[in-house]
């Protein structure tokens, strides 16, 4: 499903538009993977720690700042209202930690003077952490424990979707795939024979070959991951590149729609969720 940097952020706004350029945002839908990892088990790092923050505070700073033209009509600026929002997220480590670390950069803590409270006797109370603020993330079963799996389809309940699936690996396009790339991740065994075995290093593991490149060129040391003369950038973009198809083509295919039942059930709780600001009572503002 992700396979650049492992962060997919689309967006899809309800807007009512008004005469010349004005507009009015009456709520966000957020669909967002996670920040930079580590492979399996799978736990983020702390460069992606500071991505989804840094992705919550954009996100802030557009939606939800009080001087923002693009703020969400209604929406609670400092202190965050749960009514008002609404965060949920597969029961995996990464994927819940990276929503943590996105509600922290758009709700972030208020600070100690904001943060304190007066009791009834007299005596005032400080919030623990400067303010820090706690929004619940709902968890869900569908997606579980996704991150340590290679192939994110595999974690879906949808048998005819995984068949379908499975149905690329016996495509012209895959075998034609297959062949021709071999010599290209033959040649990547120096640097990956820790891992995978020689009959391993294949098109048909695009995705976690290019994970674990990508992984090493990130974190290891120039001891553990020495420079190579093999691994130049034209070679990592042609690994995401396929990588990128491989992961395309077991999500989606134009004549076998069943494969592509993840995507379009979200696109229907999307669709559910911009609803939301304008049928309901007390609309919920955002979704995360």
């Amino acid at each position: 499903m992700t396979v650049s940097f492992r962060m997919l952020l689309p967006m899809l706004l309800l807007c009512t538009a008004g005469l010349g350029r004005t507009e009015t945002v009456l709520g966000v839908y957020i669909f967002q993977r996670h920040g930079d990892k580590v492979l399996a088990p799978a736990q983020l790092t702390d460069l992606g720690y500071a991505q989804m923050f840094l992705t919550g505070n954009y996100f802030r700073e557009r939606y939800v700042s009080a001087g923002s033209s693009r703020r969400i009509s209604g929406i609670s600026t400092d202190f965050v209202e749960l009514g008002q929002l609404e965060a949920s997220a597969p029961d995996d480590d990464v994927i819940q930690t990276s929503g943590l670390a996105f509600l922290q950069g758009l709700y972030p803590p208020v600070g100690s003077t904001m943060a304190t409270e007066t009791l009834r006797n007299g005596s005032s109370v400080q919030a623990p952490l400067n303010g820090y603020q706690l929004i619940p993330i709902q968890t869900l079963q569908v997606g579980q424990d996704s991150e340590n799996n290679p192939w994110l389809q595999s974690t879906i309940s949808c048998s005819k979707a995984v068949i379908s699936s499975n149905n690329f690996f016996s495509s012209a396009e895959y075998q034609s795939l297959l062949r021709s790339t071999k010599p290209l991740y033959e040649s990547l065994a120096p640097l990956v024979n820790q891992t995978f075995q020689p009959e391993q290093l294949s098109y048909k593991n695009a995705f976690v070959i290019w994970d674990l490149l990508h992984v090493a060129l990130i974190h290891n040391s120039t001891t553990t991951f020495p420079a190579s003369s093999i691994l130049t950038d034209a070679v990592m973009q042609e690994l995401l590149g396929l990588a990128n198809s491989h992961e395309f083509n077991l999500a989606y295919n134009a004549s076998d729609p069943i494969r592509a039942i993840a995507g379009k059930s979200l696109a229907g709780q999307v669709l559910t969720a911009l609803n939301r600001p304008i049928n309901t009572v007390v609309p919920l503002r955002q979704m995360i």
